[in-house]
């Protein structure tokens, strides 16, 4: 399993926190027929971003289609990602991604699958909102 298009995106909200949020596509090999329910095996999953500033983002959201897009043998399903946290300035940057995974329901198969790397992350929004204010 793997992401696609993992570019991470920033936004100030009306708070004056910031909304970190990825929009991309789990991507699956599955040879032969049609693939599978990915939520009947899918399960455990975690994620976070390491910002290059050294802060790291839990993202408490995280999603996929239950439908998918099966083609050249690869299972194609929408994801997203979503976390919040408190920055005074948003910029464009890079970041570690790290999602964790189990792929099977049982107990005791070992330890969590792995996805690492380092993604952009881009500030996005009007600009004059990228830094925080007094009155927010």
């Amino acid at each position: 399993m793997y992401l696609a298009d993992t570019s991470v995106r920033l936004y100030r909200k009306r708070n004056g926190t910031v909304s970190v949020r990825l929009r991309s596509f789990l991507m699956i090999h599955c040879k032969g027929g049609n693939g599978f329910k990915l939520s009947a095996y899918l399960n455990k999953l975690v994620g976070s971003i390491t910002l290059d500033t050294g802060e790291c983002v839990i993202f408490d959201e995280l999603s996929y289609t239950e439908s998918c897009l099966y083609k050249m043998e690869h299972m194609i399903h929408e994801f997203w990602a979503s976390g919040t946290t408190n920055m005074s300035v948003i910029k464009d940057g890079a970041g570690l991604l790290r999602l964790e995974y189990r792929l099977f329901p049982f107990e005791g198969q070992g330890s969590p699958s792995v996805i690492e790397a380092i993604v952009p992350v881009l500030a996005r929004g009007v600009r004059a909102q990228r830094w925080t204010t007094s009155s927010l």
